[in-house]
């Protein structure tokens, strides 16, 4: 057995006191520091405790622990430490003994560690009675302080030996647990030893631990260093409190939950004002306790879980739901919220629709740090916020709106879908500006985060942000967008999204931008993006702002001579500004009328300069900035209006300063498709702002120079015939010039061929040049060319006809026998291709390529006849022409067989011809006749999906400006049985926008225009080819005679008709004369019919289809006052009064047919709503036809594939494109169209030869026995 160790015993002689004799401090503390030295070097479980006793009662003495000098009571306060330290784990005093040693050692500390400069003080109550200079402010370093090591060695005695769990037991322990806490609070210091802070820390650990509760005063110091120094972390006293909670986090659980349960009881049902305050408090301090000590707060959230189904506490609920978001967001990192507290996660994920407006709109702020913080759980809550977007209530749209805005760049990259992002861009067609803005303002800010990614093609950015421009174009030039919504958006885009550039110097990559932004365009994104140039119309004169500007210049606010000659013009463009740019008209027209009023030159000069087409980008610039600015400084109160009139006027997307930086992307291009956005937006400079090409000359002539980028050459010569037109001094008049256009006109592409003969048309000595091109065209055509040198020849002389006509018809004989003779008549090679297939031109035949051309050549050769006192008879060859092509559905005749693709581009050419003759009024007259009119008309509803599509956008485009006889406005409803729902969106686009271009006419052109083409669509329905009518032998008195309807199908067929018109055209003030005009309908007989009960009886369908759509708006039907006078084209009287009473006094309409039409005309004729951007890794849905078709993109693509500029005629210019809609799936052998062609089943294609035939012979046999022709005067009545 081993010998066992004996036990150390304290070599301490003496007594520690000396009784009854006086001695001097110094003899005490050097007996004192003697003791304290010998203690220190004893161990724990190694001393005989019994050598101790001498001491241990000496050292309690109160002439010791209440000696004056620190230095006595330093050295007593270590050695009793030691005593505790050796005679562990059992206490050598009582129990009042040791709360006074613990009291004492307390005092030591307090009074010593404390800066100096600051007395003690009880811990502030409220965090408004903060006492941080106690802790900041310091004359000495704590090291400096007298017997510093001496307290450091009693700290870390206390701590290391955890004796401090004594106190738990001892008299008093809440008071001395609350001044340990208190005091240790007050003594941290920034210089504290990092060392001596964790043992504090431990110490204040040992006593939470050993408590078997915590006192409220130990609660509140806590919680008073949570409230006082959040803002300041780096405080000592906080990070010791921080530090200690989280190394007792579970016990700490259940205080902290009583806490915030005490002031939920005392302040959370039918809260005061107080009360809120005071709870709101305390949810601050449950963010900031959970946000560097969340384990304290597990038993408290579910607390907040609670009040979020507080049914009648809307203000608990909403600070409540704020509290958890802000909470769910902290930590980020951290663990997952939906895991750590899953069912407070859930709870708060269903206040997203909360009954109370304040709540949603408290969850939906808090939304975007978490969405920053946790991606994991951004799935779940992107799912929650889509709802969101769609809120009743606009405060809530407005700040998920700002979520999006206020997305971090990585954020919005890697942890939101796009398809948010596009659901959030949805939101800039809001009714509310407020949403608008933040919507578009949203997305614009991301795109710039994201544009120099987006530069750099990086896919994932791509995919991500490069839609943003085409959304907000979409919204742009939306059917329903209001003025008010295009001032809004374009405005952010114009300063976001292709912002102008600070300096001249930034033109290439202001440029550069711009070809960017285009690439990620769809057809209709591109068209809104040229509209937005200011360009689009510019040329046909729809720009008021230039001469706005200059009649303020020459107005000068009503103080000169020219004022009363400039009012009334100036009052006009006023008007038309306020209306077609604002959503407020009369504040604008207001505001614009105050700014004529001031009179200040260098205001109206700066806005001069702004809307001028041939200023500079950097005079732009500074123009724009100095006239806001002046604005600001002068005239606030007209600074929104005039911001958004420079903004929606100036240059600021394209001026002339873009032609260089185009010109080189055109020359080297770093892609194909920079080079075709590049060479677009050179051609729409071209064809609507030939001015701004009026510095550019000599580049043009160089670029048609070039010898190897034909598109280069191409846009060269448009750019060149464009200025030629409006500054004739400029052409260029070299030979080489000049020899180089005729060259190109002979053996260049189609396309360089139409602006090279263009360019020689304009060019000086015009004559003489295109007199030489048609002689070499001639003696070439001679040696039968074929292919593609055919396609520029006839292109070439088709430029002839329509730029220089009168050069033309000196050799019109020739040409027109070359173009019938070797081109029409001849037969087609796809003799043997069938079916209604659409291909692009180009991929055609070469002669049917060429067919449709030479028809452009007869039209454009009519056209110049049109000021001709014989025109209508010298034009009869072409009308012949045109009308057999429809007439053999799209072949010149049956010889030439042209092959199904020919025939749907020669059917869609030859339509489009007849209405650019129709822009003559005297041809219009012949081409609106009654027989030819139909034929037209039933492009409308041919078989083919791109002829019925590009028809009905040449109608658009035709019927804008209103020039056309009336009843061309009723002839986009024939589309009303379209089975691609985009035509029928198109189609009731066209007719909506009837009454707006036709504001500016007198109350009886407006009704020529809006309401009387309703007769004439009811009579055009009786004779269309699909609907069969019963035809009456003599004698006939049965049911189905009256009727005169073999199918109830007819009517159900032709009420949509009706009800697209009455849907787009009929309200509450015209109700009652629609409804006049149907009724009238039975007092007048049909021209072109002896049955004449097919007529009254949509006269009586349509009547009750006008009445259930007033039944259901809740209008009245008055009678309608004034006189009607049908079209006596196509009607005229009853022959006898006795007639006309029988036949108003007959009912045509079946009681059968009564009671299903009850519903007719009680619901709008739906069209899918205007496609939203998609996600764009998903494909876009597939149109299923029975026959081969080419992709949507393609078919767009060709639609402009070879027509001709409009620096003619304003009928060809492009006009707003409606932005694509949902495709509807067709399945085979449905009904694809119904129209000419008619229903293509079988029995349909087996009757059509037979129909067609019919239908001649009787339009012949019509045309002999009846007088078609009206004098002018009675046909200006008459439509």
């Amino acid at each position: 057995m081993a010998p066992r160790t004996s036990l150390a015993k304290l070599d301490f002689k003496g007594p520690l006191l000396q009784q009854g004799k006086r001695e001097t401090s110094d003899a005490l503390l050097k007996r004192l520091k003697t003791l304290r030295q010998k203690l220190a070097a004893l161990e724990q479980d190694m001393t005989d405790t019994k050598s101790l006793d001498p001491i241990r009662k000496s050292l309690i003495q109160q002439t010791l622990l209440h000696h004056k000098d620190r230095g006595v009571k330093a050295y007593t306060a270590c050695c009793l430490a030691d005593l505790l330290r050796l005679y562990a784990p059992d206490a050598p005093y009582s129990d009042i003994q040791l709360r006074d040693i613990f009291q004492f050692f307390l005092t030591q500390l307090q009074v010593n560690l404390r800066p100096s400069t600051s007395a003690p003080q009880a811990r502030p109550q409220a965090k408004s009675e903060t006492t941080e200079a106690s802790q900041t402010t310091l004359t000495q370093r704590i090291t400096d302080i007298p017997y510093y090591t001496d307290y450091y060695y009693l700290i870390e005695s206390l701590a290391t030996i955890k004796s401090i769990v004594l106190i738990c037991d001892v008299p008093g322990s809440d008071d001395l647990m609350d001044g340990y806490f208190n005091e240790f609070m007050e003594i941290a210091r920034p210089d504290m030893n990092k060392t001596l802070l964790r043992y504090m820390r431990d110490i204040l650990v040992a006593i939470i631990e050993e408590a078997s509760s915590l006192s409220a005063g130990v609660m509140d110091c806590i919680i008073g260093q949570f409230e006082m120094y959040a803002s300041k972390p780096e405080t000592p006293s906080f990070q010791l409190t921080v530090d200690v909670c989280n190394e007792v986090a579970d016990k700490l659980k259940r205080p902290f939950y009583a806490h915030f349960s005490e002031i939920q009881l005392a302040h959370g049902r039918d809260p005061s004002p107080n009360d809120l305050k005071i709870l709101s408090q305390s949810h601050d301090l449950l963010l900031t306790i959970n946000r560097f000590c969340p384990d304290t707060l597990l038993n408290t959230v579910p607390l907040l879980e609670e009040n979020l189904k507080a049914a009648d506490e809307i203000p608990l609920r909403q600070l409540s739901t704020r509290t958890l978001g802000h909470l769910f967001a902290q930590r980020a990192g951290a663990d997952d919220p939906a895991k750590r507290y899953p069912s407070t996660w859930r709870a708060w994920l269903l206040k997203k629709t909360d009954k109370a407006v304040q709540v949603r709109l408290s969850w939906v702020e808090t939304t975007l740090q978490i969405l920053i913080a946790h991606p994991e759980v951004r799935r779940e809550l992107e799912d929650a916020m889509a709802g969101r977007f769609e809120d009743p209530d606009e405060k809530v749209r407005v700040a998920i709106c700002k979520v999006i805005g206020s997305l971090d760049y990585e954020t919005a990259l890697h942890h939101v879908r796009a398809k948010t992002l596009q659901v959030a861009g949805g939101r800039m067609l809001d009714k509310k500006p407020a949403v608008r803005a933040e919507a578009a303002g949203a997305l614009a800010k991301l795109y710039e985060l994201a544009y120099s990614e987006i530069e750099a093609n990086n896919s994932e950015v791509v995919d991500q942000f490069a839609w943003i421009p085409q959304a907000m174009i979409a919204a742009l030039f939306r059917g329903e967008a209001t003025n008010e919504m295009r001032v809004q958006i374009s405005t952010i885009f114009k300063t976001s999204i292709i912002p102008l550039p600070q300096d001249a110097e930034q033109e290439q990559a202001w440029v550069d931008r711009l070809l960017l932004i285009s690439l990620h365009l769809d057809d209709d994104g591109m068209m809104g993006l040229k509209r937005m140039t200011n360009l689009v119309g510019y040329a046909q004169g729809n720009w008021p702002f230039s001469a706005f500007a200059g009649l303020l210049e020459s107005y000068g606010g009503g103080e000169n001579k020219q004022s009363e000659q400039s009012k009334s013009p100036l009052n006009f463009c006023i008007n038309i500004i306020a209306r077609t740019v604002y959503g407020e008209p009369e504040k604008a027209k207001k505001d614009l009328l105050s700014f004529a009023d001031i009179n200040e030159p260098r205001l109206y000069k700066l806005y001069k300069t702004c809307v001028d087409i041939t200023s500079s980008l950097s005079a732009i610039v500074k123009a724009r900035n100095e006239f806001l600015r002046r604005v600001h400084q002068s005239h606030e109160d007209l600074l929104p209006t005039l911001t958004a009139l420079v903004d929606m006027s100036a240059w600021n997307v394209l001026n002339h300063s873009s032609i260089p930086p185009l010109i080189r992307r055109l020359q080297r291009a770093e892609s194909e498709s920079i080079a075709s956005a590049a060479a677009q937006f050179l051609g729409l400079m071209a064809k609507e702002g030939p001015p701004m090409y009026k510095s550019h000359v000599q580049e043009l002539v160089a670029a048609v120079a070039d010898k190897k980028n034909g598109r280069l050459v191409e846009i060269g010569f448009q750019g060149l015939a464009a200025v030629c037109k409006v500054y004739p001094e400029l052409a260029p008049s070299d030979n080489r010039t000049i020899e180089r256009a005729a060259n190109v006109a002979q053996e260049g592409t189609p396309r360089q061929a139409k602006f090279a003969t263009r360019f020689l048309a304009r060019s000086k000595d015009a004559a003489t040049h295109c007199s030489k091109l048609i002689d070499a065209i001639l003696k070439t055509v001679t040696n039968e060319v074929d292919g593609e040198r055919q396609l520029t020849l006839l292109t070439a002389l088709s430029e002839l006809a329509r730029s220089a006509p009168k050069t033309f018809e000196r050799k019109s004989t020739e040409i027109i026998k070359y173009v019938m003779n070797e081109v029409l008549l001849k037969t087609s090679p796809s003799q043997e291709v069938d079916g209604d297939e659409w291909v692009p031109l180009e991929t055609l035949e070469p002669l049917d390529h060429a067919k449709t051309i030479a028809l452009r050549v007869c039209t454009y050769w009519s056209l110049a006849f049109a000021r001709d006192e014989d025109a209508t008879a010298l034009i009869r060859p072409t009308l012949t022409l045109l009308t057999a092509v429809l007439s053999n559905d799209g072949m010149v005749n049956e010889n030439t067989r042209e092959g199904g693709p020919a025939r749907c581009h020669m059917r869609l050419r030859a339509s489009i011809c007849f209405l650019k003759l129709a822009h003559v009024k005297t041809f219009d007259k012949i081409v609106s006749q009654q027989t030819t009119f139909e034929l037209v008309g039933g492009t409308v509803q041919d078989p083919c999906y791109m002829v019925r599509h590009l028809w009905l956008k040449k109608l658009q485009a035709a019927l804008l400006p209103q020039r056309l006889l009336p009843r061309w406005n009723l002839m986009p409803a024939l589309a009303a049985m379209d089975p691609d729902q985009d035509n029928v969106a198109l189609a009731k686009k066209i007719l909506s926008a009837i009454p707006a271009s036709c504001t500016r006419l007198s109350s009886a052109e407006r009704i020529e225009r809006i309401e009387m083409p309703f007769a004439r669509l009811l009579h055009l329905l009786t004779h269309h080819p699909d609907f069969e009518w019963h035809e009456p032998g003599e004698n006939e008195e049965d049911e189905e005679s009256k009727k005169g309807i073999t199918s109830m199908q007819n009517l159900k067929d032709i009420a949509r008709f009706i009800e697209l018109y009455l849907d787009c055209l009929a309200h509450r003030d015209n109700v009652g004369l629609l409804f006049a005009i149907a009724g009238h309908l039975k007092a007048v007989r049909d021209r072109f019919s002896d049955n004449n009960k097919p007529l009254y009886s949509l006269s009586e369908l349509a009547q009750i289809i006008i009445r259930n759509r007033a039944e259901k708006h809740g209008w009245s039907v008055p009678v309608y006052p004034g006189k009607i006078s049908m079209p006596r084209d196509i009607f005229h009287n009853a022959e006898t009064p006795e007639e006309r009473t029988k036949v108003l006094r007959t009912q045509y309409l079946s009681e059968e047919v009564r009671g299903w039409a009850r519903g007719l005309g009680k619901r709008a004729v739906t069209v899918p709503s205007v496609r939203r951007a998609t996600e764009n890794n998903s494909p876009p849905r597939k149109r299923i036809r029975s026959s081969t078709k080419s992709s949507r993109k393609k078919r767009r693509q060709s639609e402009t594939s070879d027509e001709e500029d409009s620096d003619v005629s304003s009928s060809e210019s492009e006009v707003e494109s409606e932005i694509e809609v949902e495709d509807e799936p067709e399945q085979d052998g449905e009904e694809a169209v119904l129209g000419r062609g008619g229903k293509r089943g079988a029995k349909t294609k087996a009757n059509r030869a037979v129909g067609k035939k019919a239908r001649r012979e009787k339009a012949e046999k019509k045309k002999k026995d009846e007088e078609m022709d009206v004098d002018e005067g009675e046909s200006k009545t008459s439509e």
